[in-house]
């Protein structure tokens, strides 16, 4: 389908389902930077490729918002869609949520997948819309569509695990760090939702996501129980055995939501709005033996304070890296004096 194809199925599928408008942002069900394919829905449905960007489809508008390192490209990509770009902090461009909030009618429904779309965002689109009685439905009305032309599939690439000795300290001592952070904010709990958080806290790595070597999976954290929501299918029976070692339960990746609804209580789970999706916490919300508390992810500042094992890795990496940036303006120096033109791009391939 052309973009103008997939944009007339969804009003459709908008009509049928009483909806007004959809929301589609870059994110997946951890509000990763960088996405897995499977994820890339705003670039499937407007054509923009760009890793950022957030696009707003109405009965009758369309809009796209990214940043001024697309500009040029969004403009381009966008051509002939019948979706208005729109260039993010230039004078007189609304924010998503005051577009929106202007664009839609009085007591209109915004739809929005609740695992791409963070609590901090629903949060924000709950105040612009107040006024005017719009209010916001948990709807995927993208994987139909999508399904149609071969969505990618979840990535699910062999997950590993790195040793003590590599990583410094094991699962079970970085579990015990995380559970005195949570103690100290008198919390309970933590569901862990960012990958880099997780891969962090269990030593846990994979290929799920170009360049970043992390699994899907979350972690809930409880005062005794570590449970990691992940495919087992792609968990070596070595590597299972070694998380149990460390005191931590497998259970399938589709089963956190699940878990969430079912915690017994009373108690006080932490949650980042940021980097928790809206599916996640309307599990929370919706479950009365639950008290949420609203913070930052203890995991993020745990990791950013190195052990002398990763910081002597670190050093490691960064003379590889030095080396490597040296041969690479030997050959640049050597060419150019040859009399070669180098653009930027040759030079970055």
């Amino acid at each position: 389908m052309t973009v103008p194809e997939k944009l007339a199925a969804l009003r459709a599928a908008m009509e049928e389902k009483g909806v007004d408008g959809v929301y589609v942002p870059s994110a997946d069900p951890h509000m990763s930077e960088y996405l897995p394919e499977h994820w890339r829905s705003r670039a499937w449905l407007s054509g923009f490729t760009g890793s950022a960007g957030t696009l707003c489809v109405t009965k009758d508008k369309a809009a796209l918002w990214t940043d001024g390192r697309y500009f040029i490209q969004a403009g381009r990509q966008l051509a002939g869609s019948g979706i208005e770009l729109m260039r993010m902090a230039q004078p007189g461009v609304p924010t998503v949520e005051h577009w929106l909030a202007e664009t839609l009618p009085q007591g209109g429904t915004l739809a929005a997948d609740g695992f791409c779309v963070s609590a901090a965002m629903v949060k924000t689109l709950r105040g612009a819309f107040e006024e005017k009685g719009i209010c916001l439905r948990d709807e995927d009305f993208i994987t139909p569509l999508w399904a149609q032309e071969g969505r990618p599939a979840v990535p699910a690439t062999p997950a590993w695990m790195l040793t003590k000795e590599q990583a410094g300290l094991s699962a079970r001592e970085k579990l015990a760090a995380l559970r005195e952070k949570l103690a100290a904010q008198k919390a309970g709990a933590m569901l862990v939702t960012r990958l880099d958080s997780v891969a962090w806290l269990l030593n846990l790595r994979a290929d799920d996501i170009a360049y970043n070597p992390f699994a899907l999976a979350y972690c809930l954290v409880e005062e005794n129980t570590a449970r990691l929501f992940i495919n087992a299918a792609r968990v070596p029976a070595d590597v299972q055995a070694a998380l149990k070692a460390q005191g931590v339960e497998l259970c399938g990746y589709e089963e956190a939501r699940s878990a969430l609804a079912a915690m017994k209580g009373p108690v006080a789970v932490l949650y980042e709005p940021a980097g928790t999706s809206w599916a996640m916490l309307r599990a929370l919300e919706e479950n009365p033996a639950v008290l949420l508390k609203e913070g930052e992810d203890p995991v993020q500042a745990l990791k950013g304070v190195k052990n002398e094992t990763e910081i002597a890795h670190m050093k490691h990496a960064h003379r590889k890296d030095g080396a490597a940036m040296v041969r690479f303006e030997m050959e640049l120096r050597r060419r150019m004096a040859a009399g070669e033109g180098w653009t930027e791009l040759q030079a970055s391939e």
